[in-house]
């Protein structure tokens, strides 16, 4: 919304909120589910049953694809990869990808432009952009149909959760749908068209958790979508105060790291499993757990790749670095871009029987690790907090210099010196002795502009 018809909605009574939620819903709805969305998802259903081979094959036809488009119609790509039709026409398989440069945040923030399809009227685009954690946010444009065909493979990873069409759901997310200036419920506001409510992330407290619990009692959704520290805060509430008889089919989190704390949590609270997905508004990558629990990567959606500092290729089973190449928006195509995320492929099979490739690890953003005085990773951290879970509402852990970490804790009325004091040592276990670690004591950590929670930030470049 522009800044003037946010400043009317906000002033509007409630039943009108609602009513601009669902008009504001319907737009959505056209954008992401009219015209082929049907066709993209009836295709996504089946092509989910090939065998490697077919993968492979499929994977590389669609980057002979990208490549021709972006050589002949995006600036970027016309001066930096030097090859002609019919050289694109002889690839073999996809690995002749690690032949192609590597393309980077700064040289898409900088130039952002020059990664714009000249096929495509700038008019006709949908406008979207990161969320910016980890600086300057970037501008992405996504050609209409790819925003139809993303929302097919979202719908594609709701059935592998259990869900199919629109059944009754609540979605927690970074839209401020609710005043801020609001102090009392309801803390949501109703989608007709999509049978949905949107929960605000932002008025999530200790104080107004007990309405959040109520209402979705009351509301009885039939899965949740939400960032997972957002739902983890209700699921939390709803254990610690033993409250019964909230079933779920599923909890669908993405857009923040996952913890293994919060995942037990929410599944003991809502009776369900938590399938978790990993994705990225310039849309090169999507990821989706099975029933199984495995991450499959989406292949059709594109090509991960995991380099090392060199950029050369890990062996499989290594950590290294995320390099994606996305296969669905010929609009603002990026080819070889290093994400910012580090994680491990493996090529171990799924007893759910599917072929697609699986991310056994994603250790987290660039922003969302340590890095030690020796320089090595250290990602998921939340066993650490285990065992004094009880004592502590929010920490967040900020790495100001290679040597100077500081950890800001909400404390409960259970916490007792010792309990920081153990956070610092399994910090030292895992990072070394030579770091000093500073607690600070705060009332509350705010959230980011986009409504989700930074577990740790690393300032370290």
């Amino acid at each position: 919304m522009a800044l003037d018809l946010f400043s009317i909605y906000n002033n509007t009574p409630i039943y009108l909120q609602n009513v601009f939620c669902s008009i504001y819903g319907a737009k959505l709805f056209k954008e992401r589910y009219s015209g082929k969305w049907k066709e993209y998802y009836n295709f996504l259903c089946r092509t989910q049953y090939l065998n490697p081979e077919e993968i492979l094959n499929n994977q590389t036809i669609a980057l002979k694809n990208i490549l021709k488009h972006s050589i002949n119609f995006v600036p970027y790509y016309k001066k930096n990869i030097d090859l002609k039709p019919n050289e694109i026409d002889s690839i073999k398989d996809i690995e002749f990808i690690s032949e192609l440069p590597i393309i980077e945040k700064k040289s898409i923030r900088e130039s952002y432009k020059d990664f714009l399809s000249q096929k495509f009227n700038r008019s006709s685009l949908i406008r979207i952009g990161t969320s910016g954690t980890t600086g300057t946010p970037l501008t992405i444009y996504i050609a209409p149909d790819a925003r139809k065909l993303n929302y097919a493979f979202f719908a594609r990873s709701k059935k592998w959760a259990g869900i199919e069409g629109f059944e009754r759901s609540i979605t927690l997310a970074g839209r401020p749908i609710v005043p801020s200036s609001q102090n009392t419920p309801p803390f949501w506001r109703k989608n007709i068209l999509f049978k949905n409510l949107l929960f605000s992330s932002y008025h999530i407290s200790e104080n107004n958790l007990k309405y959040y619990v109520s209402q979705i009692r009351k509301y009885k959704p039939v899965f949740i979508d939400s960032y997972p520290s957002s739902i983890y805060r209700i699921a939390d509430y709803i254990i610690k105060n033993n409250i019964e008889n909230i079933k779920l089919k599923a909890v669908i989190t993405s857009a923040e790291t996952l913890l293994e704390h919060q995942r037990d949590i929410i599944e003991k609270a809502f009776q369900c499993k938590v399938f978790d997905q990993y994705g990225s508004a310039e849309q090169v990558v999507f990821a989706c757990q099975c029933s199984k629990g495995s991450y499959h990567i989406n292949p059709e959606y594109g090509y991960l790749e995991v380099v090392d500092k060199n950029n050369c290729k890990v062996k499989n089973g290594e950590i290294g670095e995320f390099v994606c190449t996305g296969f669905t928006n010929f609009a603002m195509p990026f080819i070889r871009y290093k994400i910012g995320d580090k994680g491990i492929i493996t090529n171990e099979s799924c007893s759910c029987g599917n072929n697609f490739p699986i991310i056994k690890q994603i250790v987290g953003r660039n922003d969302d690790i340590l890095i030690t005085p020796d320089r090595k990773y250290i990602g998921r951290l939340d066993p650490i907090f285990k065992g004094v879970d009880s004592s502590i509402k929010e920490t967040q852990i900020i790495q100001e210099r290679l040597d100077y970490i500081v950890i800001k804790l909400v404390k409960t009325s259970n916490y007792k010196d010792k309990h920081g004091q153990f956070i610092i040592n399994e910090l030292q276990k895992r990072m070394g002795y030579n770091i000093n670690f500073s607690i600070q004591y705060v009332n509350s950590i705010p959230l980011t502009k986009s409504g989700k929670f930074r577990a740790v930030i690393c300032k370290i470049d």
